[in-house]
């Protein structure tokens, strides 16, 4: 803090009376005590963020300091004839709003980043994850600010939030032909400090934002969730292709920000739903997920699918979801929730509706030269078509989800990833997910009441001389069983 805003804060002290006879010294001290909370929180920021003195951040805290006791020594002058033992001080109610004033999306720390150069924009990225808001509003950061350019694009890593599951990295990318509109997707390479791959789930937060400005610049950044047992790199080689050429930056991970923040709770319960069992084997809280293993019995009849409307829900009825996960939940899985690190809750509760499960066995049975659905589980599934061309023939299955209990739209996998088809005679053959055109393996359409729900599901095979007619193995169906479910965590 500067010194002049020291002196402006001991001048102030001297300036006290009440013309009403009622003693403001003891409101004051307990200002004063909320004022120097609110500059040790100033400190604290200054300090997360690695900013020197002279920063603008550093500028506009410490105005904002001395724009609140500036305004509290005004209006104490013409308040003295009211009871501020009823009330905060205006100096202080100065300092709240001030410091507040700068928020847009959450309260707390994501109000100071924005002002950060570079930092806006992720701030409404990460505003659509609860884990990574609550990082940002709790301090939890790591600024980089490192830049590779080369022929009029630049690349930029403007910082890192991290723990000891999960890295993300808020990048930013400028040049010709660089804007939300135009560039859906970059490529991009990842390379531990040894040179190796990083063995890890990796997504992207990139979409479409309204904006002022669409040209030349995209913010965007990389999901990474560690593979089971993987550590988090030390450094990442952070590899972006613009322009056609390849533009690096090496970025450091501090891992003395979490070294000692992974609370690992043993728990090794089971869940029974109608005779299927899953042992929860443990959970793992960090600042930015909790993680709990979850492993299936090995004499299951079904097959097991996924849980109905899983959450874990803390003493206050705080509901922290999960949207990703590693694994089979019919062998074993992680799944991934929302972190509760910083809400420190006294309870938590593992809960969930039932669970998804279908037949094991289930098979889809056509006739590719006469496009014939032939067999299938339930009149749910229809074939969409089958087209042929030279090289492949290109399947499409649709599949209605309408009395589903899931309240979202679920890709289930239906054949799965290494699955084949066999003829008549019993001849195998691999099946892709995809068409050989390009088409994605699914895609989600709404309608009607009647309707609501459904998902198209497209392969291909070779084209070959097949013996009529093909059977499928069906790997994922619909089907559920519920049960109130409600496993304490911690």
């Amino acid at each position: 803090m500067s010194d002049w805003l020291k002196k402006d804060r001991a001048s102030e002290e001297e300036k006290c009376s009440d013309d009403t006879g009622i003693d403001e010294r003891d409101t004051e001290q307990a200002d004063r005590e909320v004022v120097a909370v609110l500059l040790k929180d100033a400190d604290l920021v200054r300090q997360s963020i690695q900013l020197s003195e002279k920063s603008l951040l550093t500028s506009k805290l410490d105005q904002a300091l001395v724009y609140g006791m500036e305004q509290g020594r005004r209006r104490s002058t013409r308040q003295r004839g009211k009871r501020m033992s009823l009330q905060l001080s205006a100096a202080v109610l100065a300092m709240l709003f001030v410091l507040t004033a700068f928020v847009r999306i959450s309260p707390g720390f994501a109000a100071i980043v924005k002002d950060i150069p570079g930092f806006a924009g992720f701030v409404e990225l990460v505003s659509y994850d609860g884990s990574l808001q609550s990082a940002i509003d709790n301090e939890y950061i790591q600024v980089v600010g490192k830049s590779d350019e080369r022929n009029g694009y630049t690349f930029t890593v403007n910082g890192v939030i991290a723990d000891a599951q999960r890295v993300v990295l808020l990048y930013t990318a400028e040049g010709p032909g660089i804007s939300e509109e135009d560039t859906p997707s970059l490529s991009y390479e990842l390379k531990n400090e040894n040179g190796g791959n990083v063995v890890a789930s990796i997504g992207s937060a990139h979409y479409f934002r309204e904006k002022d400005n669409k040209d030349s610049v995209v913010q965007d950044y990389l999901d990474i969730m560690m593979a089971p047992g993987e550590p988090v790199p030390h450094e990442i080689q952070f590899k972006l292709e613009l322009g056609g050429e390849w533009l690096e930056v090496q970025v450091p991970i501090d891992h003395s920000r979490f070294d000692e923040m992974t609370e690992v709770i043993d728990l090794n319960q089971t869940i029974e739903v109608e005779g299927q069992r899953i042992e929860i084997k443990k959970a793992v809280i960090t600042p930015l997920q909790v993680s709990i293993t979850f492993e299936s019995a090995s004499g299951n009849e079904k097959r097991l699918n996924d849980f109905i409307d899983l959450e874990l829900v803390d003493e206050r009825g705080r509901s922290y979801q999960t949207k990703s996960g590693m694994g089979d939940l019919d062998t074993k899985i992680v799944r991934h929730f929302q972190s509760s690190y910083f809400q420190k809750p006294e309870t938590l509760t593992l809960k969930a509706k039932g669970l998804l499960m279908s037949d094991r066995g289930m098979k889809v049975v056509i006739d590719t030269e006469q496009g014939k659905l032939l067999e299938a589980p339930d009149g749910r599934l229809k074939l969409g078509e089958a087209r042929q061309s030279s090289e492949a023939i290109d399947l499409s299955f649709e599949l209605s989800q309408a009395d589903d209990p899931q309240t979202v739209m679920r890709d289930i996998l239906l054949f799965g990833f290494n699955g084949v088809v066999r003829d008549a005679e019993g001849t195998a053959y691999s099946i892709t997910r995809g068409t050989s055109y390009g088409t994605n393996g699914t895609t989600v359409s709404r309608f009607g009441a009647g309707d609501r729900h459904r998902v198209t599901y497209y392969y291909n095979i070779p084209n070959e001389e097949y013996v009529q007619p093909l059977t499928i193995e069906i790997e994922q169906y619909l089907g559920h069983a519920f049960k109130e479910i409600a496993i304490p965590i911690k």
